[in-house]
Order: C-alpha cells, then structure tokens, then sequence
C-alpha cells in the first residue's frame, strides 16, 4: 500500500501515505463561485475537493489539477459543475491501489457537492417505515430524496475524508477496512453518513425501484451481516424518506 501515483508525469510522485503540510485551500462557499469567472481554475478545483488535496498534500494536487484542466478546460464563465470529472480523470492515471483510493475518497467530495446542487424535497416528517408491521412493509417502495447519493469502497474513504476535510493534518486511519457512505441533503446541509455491512446494497436496491424485501435480500446475499432494522433505523435517522407506497 505504500506505493507512490507515479502517473502523474515527472513533475511529481503522489503518495497519499506521506505525511505532508496541511493544504488550506478557500472554503467552496458562495462567494468563490460569485467571483468565478476571474477565479483560478485550479484554487477552484482544491475548494472542490480539500480533503484529497491535503491527502495528497499541495505539490501533488497541483499538477495532477494542471494536467486535468488540459484535458477537461473549464467553460466560461465557470459553472458548479466544474471539476465533476475529476474522480474519473484520477481513475485515469493507473491502475495502483493507491491512484484508487485517492480517487474514491475525490468521489466522496465529488458526491457531495453534487447534492448541494439537487433542488430540495421535503423529507418525510414522521418515522412511516417504522410504523409498519416487518411482512408489511417488505411488500413496499420506499422512495429516497432526490439528493441521496452512495458511494462505497474497497478502501476507508469515510475515515479518511472525516480525518482530512477540516485544516488539520490528519489523523491516522486505525481499521483498513473498506467503507461505504450515503451522501444527502434532506435539508440546508448535506450530510455523510457511514453505512453498515450490506448497508450500500440495500439502499442501491431501493434507488432501483426493487421493494423492501427485494432490497434486504439483495443485501443479505451481498453481506451475512446485514441488520434490516439497523438498516430502516438508519435512513430514517438520516431524513431521506420521502415517501412509500405498493
């Protein structure tokens, strides 16, 4: 695992393990975008992902978002889009462990600002599902916020992101253990949320269209582990809910 992103071209090796000065790129708020058409590409694109930029820390991040911006130029003027290709232009690098793990944890960002984007839904403002007798409620839809967005990986990219998002220099990442997330906007902030063993599976077959049931025994092949009332206790904790129906 200690192995650098050596694909980013002679200016520099990546090693996301390398303990680097803490990057402190603008904060992604309002008034950057505001000043986007004189903004620097580039200031924009660590204010878009900062915990990757500080994974990675500044003398990575730069030329491999120098290298992006070659073949992903942004329009004029610069809109909230920008920089939504990045996991997948770092996926283009190689094929290391490392390159990958480096772009899971962009796609975690990247997930995150795209449900600030998505228009607001009222959430559903009493428990519905847990209302509902276990058989009964296997025989339903449940419909998720329109911000709700998953993510999982092979590597711990909730930690990592959690350890990485403020100006601190990190922390060190105790369980190496794959993660999965449920990314959302129920209301004014978005919010992260780590899922449980199978968790990923269950909330996918959901978004599908598949019923509850179908969804927990999606989830009960893919994990022996899979807890269904942690599983409900979890997306209605998180406000996601919208709706249920046959």
């Amino acid at each position: 695992m200690h192995q650098s992103l050596r694909n980013l071209g002679d200016e520099t090796r990546l090693s996301p393990w390398r303990q680097r000065p803490a990057l402190r790129p603008r904060p992604a708020q309002t008034a950057i975008w505001a000043r986007r058409d004189h903004a620097n590409p580039i200031g924009l694109l660590a204010a878009r992902y900062p915990a990757t930029c500080r994974l990675v820390g500044r003398s990575s991040f730069t030329p491999a978002a120098r290298r992006f911006l070659q073949s992903h130029p942004p329009e004029r003027p610069i809109n909230h889009r920008f920089g939504d290709e990045f996991p997948r232009f770092l996926r283009s690098l190689g094929d290391l462990a490392c390159i990958e793990y480096v772009a899971d944890v962009a796609q975690l960002e990247m997930l995150r600002h795209k449900a600030e984007r998505v228009p607001s839904a009222p959430p559903a403002i009493t428990p519905i599902v847990s209302r509902l007798p276990g058989e009964t409620l296997k025989r339903f839809h449940v419909l998720l916020h329109r911000s709700v967005c998953l993510v999982q990986s092979r590597f711990p990219i909730v930690t990592t992101w959690e350890n990485y998002r403020t100006n601190g220099a990190g922390g060190v990442v105790e369980r190496w253990v794959g993660e999965a997330a449920i990314v959302a906007r129920p209301f004014l902030r978005v919010e992260v949320r780590r899922l449980p063993s199978g968790g990923y599976a269950f909330l996918r077959a959901l978004s599908e269209g598949q019923t509850v049931g179908a969804a927990a025994a999606t989830a009960n092949d893919v994990s022996a582990d899979f807890d269904f009332v942690a599983a409900l206790e979890l997306i209605e904790g998180a406000k996601v809910i919208t709706g249920i129906h046959r």
